[in-house]
């Protein structure tokens, strides 16, 4: 197998792994970072917002490699499947913008 070939297989595998990971990835984060729990102390506290950091790189990640795998952000089709994972990477590309911006 020539190194395109193993190219575009991984493009292939990861356009049709990459829509689930990163609804997955989303849906868990959005969670863990809304649980605003009760902090004992600072180190909870500092836990919780070094755990956010880590999935906010983690989602970024996952976006980059939905642009190299050339998965659609555009809804270019009238498909559903392809209007919901267009929506959800811009949301995510959107959320981490406004993160950036707010450091």
């Amino acid at each position: 197998m020539t190194q395109d070939q193993i190219k575009e297989s991984t493009r292939i595998y990861l356009q049709s792994f990459l829509p689930q990971a990163l609804e997955r990835a989303l849906d868990s984060y959005q969670l863990f970072s809304d649980d605003k729990g009760s902090f004992e102390n600072s180190k909870d506290f500092s836990e919780h917002h070094n755990a956010c950091k880590v999935a906010i790189a983690h989602v970024e990640l996952l976006l980059k490699l939905a642009k190299w795998a050339e998965i659609s952000t555009q809804s270019k089709e009238s498909d559903d499947r392809e209007i919901q994972l267009s929506t959800m990477i811009f949301e995510a590309q959107k959320h981490l913008e406004q993160y950036k911006n707010s450091q």
